[in-house]
């Protein structure tokens, strides 16, 4: 029997199948597109007419880019002094809110700064704001742009997490997202010469290379991440919903031989294309075949405090605004994304034993790339878009917030408070349970240590130390007790939540994502494993390493699968079926259902 279509705003306690594309796309989750353009592959450098004109060409001519430079008027959004802001700052300040308002008057002084001729905003350009090694893309989008950005890749961890920060922004404050993958790598980029490829190795001057990475990075065969990576960086960002990815510095790292060599041909003869180049140009005829992506379908959500300041970087982590002593509840939030992300938020690295290698940007999760992060600022429509609201982080939940929880629950949304929350709140939470679902989950008071050691919880400096220092280190990440039984408890919530809100079951070691679309669903398949890289060696590729994964459908019917890379049909057994994803590859799921 189908379960009849509701509203989204009238979520039922099952979610799975009852998600109304229509209502999805006018709500705040719509994919909000740059100049009525569906999707953007576009580098930095703003309007080519002037800038990179024989590279813009070649791009042309060989699909390479989206050739935004041919309109006149096309608004090219423009870096300002508020681009690669945050991630280095530390605020002056002695508590979270302190810190929170210095960073918002520094960042407001950029913009102001650049509009009035101290940067490179003129009047009426758009600009974006761009967070890389900070989390603190919610902030650039709450104090004013006209586009949030991120970079990934680089030596930047968890790419999808941030990805949950940027996106959950972007809905909030209702603007468009941008995705910046660079393919920048412990000081080093790529380069290739003809008739090598990616796998070809060489033998590299590894002094002479650390002293150009000490200058200030290095262009060297070997180096940077490899054309698998930098590809799947691009495709999780425009099914994320992102209106631009940027391959960073493509100029360059699309095409085999130097610039100084490839520029000064003939417009009419062709540059060779780079694994990158040749990477972008299938990325390229993808999204051009296939450009309607339907509606990102993340139906959990976390909350922070807007003065919670949290950081994920792997030298800071998790120190509030980079200066903080942190709190369990902040170890609490770091923890909470190594379940959604397993791995990726480098709780457990230590520099000097671990070997820092390019394969936790992007991992697997049993949950898939459902979730997004809000601010407690968010408005009730936004907030209650999503059937699922996990409380995490240090909250000071001011009367506003308070009424926002209680409107939350009343609308049928199942919110989860941590232990230390509901202490806080005292007697408000039983108007909260009054009103709908409330569950508690998180640090148990009763099974934490007299002494809470956070020194374990940082990355430490590495330099200098001898072995015995760096392994005892190591053994020092391990979790305790209390962490352990943290994520055994939110492991089990949130398969429970994935068995009520999934539409389909999906088995395998693979990263998952899932877009309703108006007449089923996109379901982009990322396979992470076999591509190993570090940053001055060539890329080993481990074919046993493919991944067979087996897709159910749990409410109504399959009619039809097609998969949009390899343009072809895939057959169907019942309401199920299977693909075969080799190593660092992504497959693109296009199913069409009907129901019962």
């Amino acid at each position: 029997m189908y379960l009849p279509l509701l509203l989204l705003y009238t979520f039922s306690a099952s979610f799975s199948d009852v998600t109304d594309f229509d209502e999805l796309n006018k709500n705040p989750w719509q994919v909000r597109h740059w100049a009525d353009r569906s999707f953007i592959f576009l580098s930095y450098g703003g309007d080519w007419s002037k800038n990179y004109q024989r590279v813009a060409h070649e791009c042309k001519v060989q699909k390479l880019l989206t050739p935004t430079w041919e309109g006149p008027d096309f608004p090219h959004p423009v870096e300002s002094r508020a681009t690669e802001w945050g991630w280095n700052l530390r605020p002056e300040g002695k508590n979270r809110r302190e810190c929170y308002q210095w960073m918002h008057k520094h960042y407001l002084s950029l913009i102001g700064e650049a509009q009035h001729g101290g940067g490179k905003i003129e009047e009426g350009k758009p600009f974006y704001s761009l967070t890389g090694h900070s989390w603190y893309s919610p902030h650039g989008a709450q104090w004013g742009c006209d586009m949030i950005g991120l970079e990934t890749g680089e030596n930047i961890i968890a790419m999808q997490a941030q990805i949950a920060f940027l996106r959950g922004a972007a809905r909030q404050n209702r603007i468009p997202f941008y995705v910046q993958p660079s393919q920048w790598f412990g000081g080093t980029i790529p380069i290739f010469q003809e008739g090598e490829d990616e796998y070809t190795p060489h033998n590299l001057d590894e002094e002479k290379v650390l002293e150009g990475i000490s200058k200030g990075g290095i262009a060297i065969p070997n180096g940077g991440h490899s054309p698998s990576l930098l590809a799947r960086m691009w495709y999780v960002g425009w099914l994320s919903g992102a209106a631009i990815v940027c391959p960073e510095n493509c100029q360059v790292n699309f095409f085999n031989g130097r610039p100084e060599q490839n520029w000064s041909q003939p417009k009419d003869k062709r540059i060779s294309l780079s694994p990158i180049g040749k990477r972008a140009q299938k990325f390229m005829e993808v999204t051009r075949v296939h450009p309607e992506i339907g509606v990102p379908y993340t139906p959990f959500s976390i909350m922070l405090d807007e003065y919670c300041g949290f950081n994920g970087f792997p030298l800071t982590q998790p120190r509030p605004w980079n200066v903080l002593q942190p709190e369990l509840s902040d170890r609490e939030i770091s923890l909470f994304l190594d379940i959604l992300f397993p791995g990726s938020m480098y709780i457990d690295f230590i520099p000097g034993i671990d070997i820092e290698q390019e394969d936790r940007r992007l991992v697997d999760s049993p949950y898939g790339d459902s979730f997004d992060v809000l601010l407690n600022t968010a408005p009730d429509e936004v907030i209650q878009s999503y059937p699922v609201l996990f409380c995490l982080g240090k909250h000071e939940f001011n009367p506003e917030t308070v009424d926002k929880l209680r409107n939350y629950v009343k609308s049928g949304g199942r919110l989860y408070l941590t232990y230390a929350h509901i202490e806080q709140l005292g007697s408000v939470v039983e108007s909260l349970k009054s009103s709908g679902f409330v569950e508690t989950f998180g640090f148990n008071p009763d099974e934490l240590p007299k002494k809470i050691d956070i020194e374990r919880w940082y990355t430490p400096a590495h330099w200098g130390a001898d072995q015995a220092t760096l392994e005892k280190r190591k053994r020092g990440v391990e979790l305790l007790p209390y962490e352990k039984s943290f994520k055994d408890e939110v492991r089990s919530i949130l398969l429970d939540l994935y068995d009520d809100y999934m539409p389909v079951k999906i088995s395998g070691e693979i990263q998952f994502m899932l877009n309703r679309t108006r007449s089923g669903w996109l379901i982009g398949l990322i396979n992470n494993h076999g591509v190993t890289k570090e940053r001055m060696t060539p890329v080993k590729l481990d074919l046993s390493q493919k991944k067979n994964v087996e897709i159910t459908l749990k409410y109504g019917e399959i009619n039809g699968v097609y998969e949009w890379y390899l343009e072809r049909e895939i057959p169907v057994d019942g309401n199920k079926f299977s693909m075969e994803i080799p190593p660092g590859e992504i497959r693109i799921v296009d199913l069409q259902c009907g129901h019962n």
